[in-house]
């Protein structure tokens, strides 16, 4: 914890270097980051924030330097605070959100044992609740517990089965929000070998199911060969371990693609050649990894993870821009030594945790910006040479993270379980390796974290050059939104330099448009400012390989499909990912998740044959009449309709017309007598009003739905399975029921005029449940680019 002469340290820090932020950027960290007091106002700049994560990482240097001077140590931190100043790298969201303050839980990932018992699945719950109070996300194998209908013997009664247990992990995760903000995330992984593989495959096929789990399937190597050969694959109970069944290896592996073709889930993991690269298999199989698949790890570990902006290592060199790999080599040793530290100053949810954790001190140092990388050395993403850049920057941060683990070794003593692990003797049967960190490299998710530094997520594409950002993130006044134009600084830096740089071509973009589409642009710049949805997946494929062949863990990606996409591209896109090596992969097809987009343009809907003729008088305004007000009959038809959002239930009575038409409302809560009560009478008696004064449904409900403030979140409806409010869901279910052409789903979502971010492969339908901008499909994960939300925690 920090001290007053501690702060006296940090304040000198803050004096050095100011943290040069976006707009964007420094509203995410006052909305999720930055420190507030008991009045819920920031007690803390984005420097101190910086000085506060420095100060608590550098304490760990004590454990192993006791007696040096405490000058030291501030040299330590002094480093430490101009390597995340300058957005050279920042490390995970829990660790810049809670080092140095009472939570003081840094880790993201974390994976949990579950074992075949009704004791171990509650402890194992229980446990998840404390990981996701502290903010991290967890993951999970089901392999272990036995199939539906299984014998217990203990009771002599029949085993429910792992999806059923599933669900209630995923009733206890809504119920727990995580640092009471917003819900955790989970990862369900079942072996392709277990009985009840069939029905977990399916889980999500409603998409109102398991909202909050990403699934998996474990596939082995013998499966695959299976599904070359055509042959079955053994179904294996694991009670007992004997053969049960058999089922078409293709059968299974098509059912996997049409799902994730359908929706997204399940995705895929290649769990053979994960225990390949398994540093410490003397302590067990890995079985499970964290939500976004990206960070395998044993019952129990956790994991500590950050980031390199590759965007800021680029130099001019003779007049042109290269690759800056000298200061990228001085930089990686520092990422590591502070996120060794991390191990050491953190508090674990729970002791096993830390056991874990200690044992084998896994980190995962990976990368973001790496497409602004690309696009300033100008490399298109989708090009041979992207992929042999991405091969040799990925294979030099590899080699330098393990020379400064090794170097770590020497100073600090090898992680405790290196005795046993593939490092203890090297492959000429020589002496061992002595790393400090049995893993050092991950490929992670970035969403905030990208926001924050102000570049592209991870090694993804950009999803747009420019678009429209309409911000919510004032809680006293939750509808009113501030509107920015934002622009990738790259595109901006080199449309200026070359010429074609206008505000119209700015608009534009922002509006959705194409660059291709814009005769003023060199062909160079279309080719090399490709976005996510000019990418064909094969290249999104063999990008995620590259990264892959030096990374210790595994690589966060989305594989984007456009929607006229086949079953087969998913497919092909399969068995591309399982010969080029990938530990697993995450497939999303535009628009395949049909929910209702929170915004859309009001479009012109006034033909030409409307307009008056060359030559025509217009027609003169009529007078408008006085109001009328059409009351319903004293005795007249009515509809209830029962539905909850979130924890919140209630009942929705509209009364009818003689011709079928809504004339009233009624709203009826639990919470009576409540603020949420109040409000929602007042909203029923003015609507009613408004029916009977012969307001349009239509325009009620354009104007009412996607108004956000709580509760909100997932419904019980189908149709509209999540809600940004009651009011939300009321006027959205009006709409579907009693407006004529209303659909619940929509192949071509169009955004709302109050959000102009462009649709995109990426973009999922759904409505951030902090800001109600739309969400977007990255690195396996929702993110929303406007406030910094991410399912993933």
């Amino acid at each position: 914890m920090t001290t007053t002469s501690d702060r006296g340290q940090m304040l000198n820090l803050r004096q050095r270097k100011t943290v040069a932020l976006s707009q964007n950027a420094r509203l995410v960290l006052e909305r999720r980051y930055l420190a507030k007091d008991d009045a819920d106002k920031l007690s803390e700049t984005p420097e101190e924030m910086v000085a506060r994560v420095a100060h608590n990482v550098a304490q760990a240097e004590l454990l192993y330097k006791p007696l040096r001077d405490q000058l030291d140590v501030a040299l330590w931190e002094e480093r430490f605070y101009d390597l995340m100043a300058s957005l050279d790298f920042l490390p995970n969201s829990p660790t810049l959100m809670n080092a140095g303050r009472e939570l003081q839980q840094l880790s993201a990932c974390f994976v949990l044992p579950v074992t075949d018992s009704i004791e171990g699945i509650f402890e194992s719950i229980k446990h998840t609740a404390l990981i996701h109070k502290s903010g991290g996300g967890t993951g999970f194998s089901f392999s272990r517990l036995r199939p539906e209908g299984d014998r217990v013997q203990s009771t002599m009664g029949v085993a429910s089965g792992p999806v059923s247990f599933m669900r209630v992990f995923d009733s206890a995760t809504e119920a727990i929000k995580q640092g009471g903000t917003r819900r955790g995330a989970n990862m369900a992984i079942l072996s392709v070998t277990h009985p009840d593989i069939e029905r977990f495959i399916t889980l999500k096929a409603d998409m109102v199911t398991l909202t909050n789990f990403n699934i998996s399937v474990a596939l082995t190597e013998g499966f695959m060969q299976a599904v070359e050969q055509d042959s079955d694959c053994e179904l294996i109970t694991p009670r007992s371990g004997q053969v049960v069944g058999k089922r078409s290896a293709r059968r299974i592996f098509q059912m996997i693609v049409e799902n994730a073709w359908a929706n997204g889930d399940p995705g895929i993991v290649f769990i053979d050649r994960i225990n390949r690269d398994n540093p410490t298999p003397n302590l067990g199989m890995i079985e499970a990894t964290n939500p976004c698949g990206e960070q395998p790890l044993l019952p129990y570990e956790s994991c500590n993870l950050g980031s390199i902006n590759l965007a800021k290592f680029v130099k001019e060199d003779g007049g042109r821009r290269v690759g800056d790999w000298d200061r990228l080599a001085r930089t990686v040793p520092l990422c590591i030594r502070f996120l060794d530290n991390v191990i050491d100053v953190n508090r674990y949810p729970i002791h096993q945790i830390e056991e874990a954790t200690r044992l084998t001190r896994k980190v995962g140092l990976g990368v973001m910006g790496f497409h602004d990388l690309l696009l300033q050395l100008g490399i298109p993403y989708d090009s041979q040479d992207a992929l042999t850049l991405g091969e040799k920057l990925m294979q030099f941060i590899q080699e330098k993270a393990n020379q400064a683990s090794i170097a770590l070794g020497v100073e600090r003593g090898v992680f405790p379980a290196w005795e046993g692990s593939i490092y203890h003797r090297s492959s000429d049967g020589g002496g061992g390796l002595p790393y400090r960190n049995a893993s050092r490299t991950t490929i992670a998710p970035t969403g905030t974290l990208s926001i924050i530094a102000d570049c592209s997520s991870g090694i993804e594409p950009l999803y747009a050059l420019a678009f429209q950002r309409t911000h919510y993130l004032d809680p006293k006044r939750p509808s009113t939104g501030t509107r920015l134009i934002e622009v990738n600084r790259c595109f901006t830096q080199l449309a200026h330099e070359q010429g074609f740089y206008s505000d119209e071509l700015i608009e534009h973009l922002a509006a959705g448009g194409r660059l291709a589409d814009r005769p003023e642009v060199p062909d160079w710049a279309k080719r090399v400012f490709v976005t996510a949805h000019d990418i064909a997946p094969q290249w999104h494929v063999r990008m995620q390989a590259a990264f892959q062949r030096h990374t210790d863990n595994a690589v966060s990606k989305t594989i984007n499909f456009p929607f006229e996409a086949t079953q087969q591209d998913v497919a092909d896109a399969y068995w591309l990912a399982y010969r080029e090596g990938c530990k697993g992969i995450t497939v999303y097809r535009d628009g395949c998740r049909e929910m209702q987009v929170l915004a859309h343009t009001t479009l012109n809907l006034k033909g030409p044959e409307q307009e008056p003729q060359d030559g025509e008088p217009d027609t003169p305004a009529e007078r408008r009449p006085g109001p009328y007000r059409k009351r319903l009959h004293d005795e007249r038809q009515s509809i209830t309709h029962k539905f909850a959002v979130g924890e919140q239930e209630g009942y929705l009575t509209v009364g009818l017309y003689d011709d079928g038409r809504p004339g009233e409302i009624f709203v009826k809560i639990a919470k009576e007598g409540s603020t949420v009560s109040g409000l929602m009478d007042t909203v029923a008696l003015l609507t009613s009003v408004s029916l009977q004064y012969g307001v349009p449904l239509e325009d009620i409900t354009r104007k009412l739905r996607t108004t956000r403030f709580e509760p909100y979140g997932r419904t019980n409806n189908r149709d509209i399975p999540w809600a940004t409010s009651l009011v939300d869901y009321i006027f959205r279910w009006l709409e579907l029921k009693f407006v004529a052409g209303a659909a619940p789903n929509s192949h071509n979502p169009v955004l709302k005029e109050d959000n102009g971010l462009p649709v995109t492969p990426e973009s999922s339908g759904l409505g951030c449940p902090d800001c109600g901008a739309v969400l977007i499909y990255q690195e396996g994960c929702l993110v929303c680019r406007a406030c910094g939300y991410t399912k993933c925690g």
